[in-house]
């Protein structure tokens, strides 16, 4: 899952893993071109001057990134170059006089390019953290990564915004969005609003009785023509915080389905939490299509949400 280690401090580590609409090579080159690294890395709203970039094994890292209300200076070193398939570097952060640092973090990233999409997963491990001071930096690390997933989604054409986590019978997908909680709620339990970005093609609300206990039901039409029919049950309303309902797709077994809500940076931070009945069960929704497909849904909520 994304998150591990008991605390923060050194041993720390934060996983994410996000689907890109373009090429391995593309998506790797962000990462060791200097110019095209200044233009994604750093939450939102973050401006980047990079000083050295040195894309070999050993070559340094230095850049100032800076944003509402700060400015830090970023050192760093690349370990492994495996163009495009793995990246490993070292970022550091809070230089002190001596010339050591707060905070040392190795960073693995891997690309693996599938349809003309590329899912990186960036694994992050805290090697050194040194002081309080940089307690805050760390609790904030994997939103701030994920932010700049974001703004590197933009730059390479699409994708980037959405976590996708797999566990023993489980598949977690988390999104951000720029809107409060009550809106991205609405979203979720307004047939109206639901019908308009919850499944490709034509999705049609057939039944919304928001209630314990309560039954929903939705038609989709695809783009191929094939219809499908998504349905199930109320089982936990908390209003904007959580919503637990079991779904099931045409024929199949039902699946358990929790969304939660939460505020974060400004953002309402949507996360979906689905539990199969068995790992087959939840390997093959992933083989045809779940992460893209809930990555597009999401991507049309956030342009309904911003309007």
């Amino acid at each position: 899952m994304a998150d591990a280690g008991t605390s923060l401090g050194a041993g720390y580590e934060v996983t994410l893993v996000r689907v890109f609409d373009a090429p391995a090579e593309l998506l790797f080159d962000c990462f060791t071109d200097a110019d095209r690294l200044a233009k994604w890395w750093g939450p939102l709203g973050c401006e980047n001057a990079v000083h050295t970039l040195d894309a070999r094994p050993g070559g340094e890292i230095s850049l100032t990134m800076a944003g509402p209300g700060f400015s830090h200076v970023m050192g760093g070193e690349f370990v492994e170059i495996d163009r495009p398939r793995r990246l490993v570097f070292l970022s550091k952060a809070f230089e002190a006089p001596d010339g050591g640092w707060g905070i040392v973090n190795r960073n693995t990233l891997t690309f693996e390019e599938r349809d003309g999409a590329t899912t990186l997963t960036l694994h992050t491990l805290v090697e050194r953290a040194a002081g309080e001071v940089v307690l805050g930096a760390l609790g904030g690390m994997k939103t701030g990564w994920g932010q700049s997933l974001e703004r590197l989604g933009d730059l390479v054409g699409g994708g980037g915004k959405m976590d996708l986590e797999i566990g023993d019978r489980v598949v977690v997908l988390t999104r951000a969005f720029d809107a409060p909680s009550e809106q991205v709620w609405r979203a979720l339990t307004d047939a109206d609003v639901f019908g308009r970005w919850w499944c490709a093609g034509e999705c049609v609300v057939e039944e919304m009785d928001l209630r314990l206990g309560g039954k929903w039901s939705v038609r989709q039409t695809s783009p191929d023509g094939s219809v499908h029919r998504f349905w199930g049950e109320y089982r936990q309303i908390e209003p904007p915080l959580r919503l637990a309902m079991s779904q099931g797709f045409d024929a199949f077994p039902e699946i358990e389905v929790v969304h939660t809500l939460a505020e974060e940076w400004s953002r309402t931070v949507l996360t979906r939490t689905m539990t199969f009945p068995d790992n087959n069960y939840r390997d093959g929704m992933l083989q045809s299509g779940l992460g893209r497909g809930a990555a597009r849904s999401y991507d049309v909520l956030a342009k309904l949400l911003a309007a």
